[in-house]
């Protein structure tokens, strides 16, 4: 992969798919590959004149918002009722969008919710004057683009530089979260292409969608993933031979999502020390208040207090395998002995409780009893392609790499 340096290389597919459409859309559709995804706006029962939408603030509520929208008492209960079987529009998030539609009669008649980023709830006023709510799916406009450069500091950092989308980031951490360790291994020179969805709602840019495709070159390694979804809905990020890119441990404990932005520079791995003596693990230096996950499927051995770990946690993921994580600030809800805990689950928060000089992450690995180093561990490979799904795969991605130009 040649990339020029600290240049974002761009390559608009507009053009091309207005060229190409017939063709491309037969090759996935006609595969039955689910990775496009289209939505379209539902009828609506009012001509629509003047819609009102913003993002939902802090601290505000639905009764509120819709009072300044214009929304009496009577048509609030009414929405809020009729909103409930799908969703209590009580717990709005903030910045989420919220949008009060009016009708030729200046009356409101259609509330719009955005739930997540792909779903809405939508209450409109029936021609007989009651109210019905239903969840559709976000009817974005996607457009394709092949995005590149090269790391000069931090991933987060070069996104942004690069004019993207800072989420990109995140997004691309999770798809290689198995293979490498975003919070301490990349470093200048590195480099990354990616082939994705950029989605716009309303003629202007929302956010950006799946990858389709990632290249990502770590201390000269390639990898590569390629999304794909088969014909029994399982989907996921695969390399080019069809194995998973999911592992059973993640590389580190101290995920990209949690440090981005506000801790890049103060996340690095401070140490990795040595199999004997009584401090025997990596240390992370991160921030208080950090999250740590676990980074595999277990069940809670211990978590209290230790002498020299602080408030710290043990967790069992097999008869093989024990991951220990120490000098906590405190543990994450809902953690004790005897909880089963998922791969990604925060178990606890960053301190330096214990025998610590400074907040960080004490991180062990156990293998039959004996630690061991989890960065030179032999992980078995992912998962692979079901035989029944091995043609379809190999069109699918052979598709997505020649649009992708991969």
């Amino acid at each position: 992969m040649e990339l020029p340096l600290y240049i974002l290389s761009r390559k608009k597919i507009v053009l091309f798919i207005l060229v190409c459409a017939t063709a491309a859309f037969l090759v996935f559709f006609s595969a039955k590959s689910r990775i496009f995804v289209s939505s379209g706006p539902a009828v609506q029962s009012r001509e629509i004149v003047r819609e009102i939408s913003k993002s939902v603030p802090e601290g505000a509520t639905f009764d509120v918002l819709a009072k300044e929208a214009g929304v009496n008492g009577d048509g609030i209960a009414a929405i809020l009722a009729a909103a409930k079987r799908v969703y209590d529009l009580n717990t709005i998030v903030s910045g989420r969008v919220l949008a009060f539609a009016r009708d030729e009669g200046g009356e409101t008649s259609r509330v719009v919710y955005h739930i997540d980023d792909t779903s809405r709830l939508v209450v409109e006023k029936e021609e007989g004057g009651a109210w019905e709510g239903r969840r559709e799916s976000i009817p974005y406009t996607v457009v394709y683009e092949t995005a590149s450069s090269l790391i000069e500091s931090s991933l987060y950092e070069t996104i942004v530089s690069s004019g993207l989308d800072e989420r990109l980031a995140i997004a691309l951490s999770e798809i290689f979260a198995w293979q490498i360790d975003f919070a301490a291994d990349v470093q200048k020179g590195d480099g990354f292409r990616v082939y994705y969805e950029k989605r716009y709602l309303d003629g202007a840019y929302a956010m950006p969608g799946r990858i389709l495709a990632a290249e990502f070159i770590n201390n000269g390694k390639t990898y590569r993933g390629f999304f794909f979804r088969g014909s029994e809905s399982r989907e996921g990020y695969y390399d080019e031979d069809g194995n998973a890119l999911q592992k059973v441990f993640l590389k580190s404990p101290l995920q990209y999502k949690y440090i981005s932005s506000g801790y890049t520079t103060r996340i690095r791995r401070v140490s990795s020390l040595g199999l004997s003596g009584p401090h025997r693990g990596i240390d992370y230096a991160a921030s208080y208040g950090t999250p740590a996950v676990s980074v595999g499927d277990g069940i809670v051995l211990r978590a209290g207090w230790n002498k020299y770990l602080g408030w710290s946690a043990e967790v069992r993921h097999n008869d093989t395998y024990k991951t220990v994580y120490g000098h906590f600030q405190s543990f994450a809800r809902g953690i004790k002995r005897g909880v089963r805990v998922t791969q990604g689950q925060v178990v606890g928060y960053v301190g330096s409780s214990g025998y610590s000089t400074g907040p960080h992450l004490h991180f062990e690995m156990h293998k039959n009893g004996a630690y061991v180093n989890p960065f030179t561990i032999d992980v078995p490979p992912g998962e692979p392609i079901t035989s029944s799904d091995q043609e379809l795969f190999y069109r699918v991605i052979g598709r997505i790499r020649q649009l992708a130009g991969f």
